[in-house]
């Protein structure tokens, strides 16, 4: 009988044992757990603000695309006024002697630099 109750004594430490050791284990599962839903919580909201950036990116870049259409289409415009404005000039001047003739180097020196005086001054004409 004595042999039958330490059998029985070893079989109830060991599972008591087990139950510990199970409920430990259990318990660096359910930390381990938390911490993996704690990880990929975080990743979601790294996620969202990067689908957010790259929207944001993808607006500017549909802005920048549609100003940058405009901006060529302004200067092709101007580059078609600047050419009709050379033609219409050219066959004005086109039976002109004066206007055939060069003009002397100081004339040129003076129309430049009140050009360039204009510029700088917010194209407002030298006197």
């Amino acid at each position: 009988m004595n042999l039958l109750f330490h059998i029985k004594v070893a079989l109830v430490a060991f599972a008591i044992t087990s139950l510990i050791y199970f409920a430990a284990s259990n318990w660096g599962l359910r930390k381990e757990l938390l911490m993996v839903e704690q990880r990929a919580e975080q990743q979601k909201k790294t996620l969202a603000q990067q689908a957010e950036l790259l929207a944001t990116m993808r607006a500017d870049d549909a802005r920048n695309r549609s100003l940058m259409a405009e901006q060529q289409q302004r200067e092709q415009l101007l580059r078609q006024q600047g050419e009709i404005y050379q033609r219409k000039l050219r066959d004005a001047l086109k039976g002109d002697k004066c206007g055939n003739s060069p003009m002397p180097a100081a004339v040129v020196e003076l129309l430049q630099q009140n050009t360039a005086a204009g510029t700088r001054a917010g194209d407002k004409h030298a006197p």
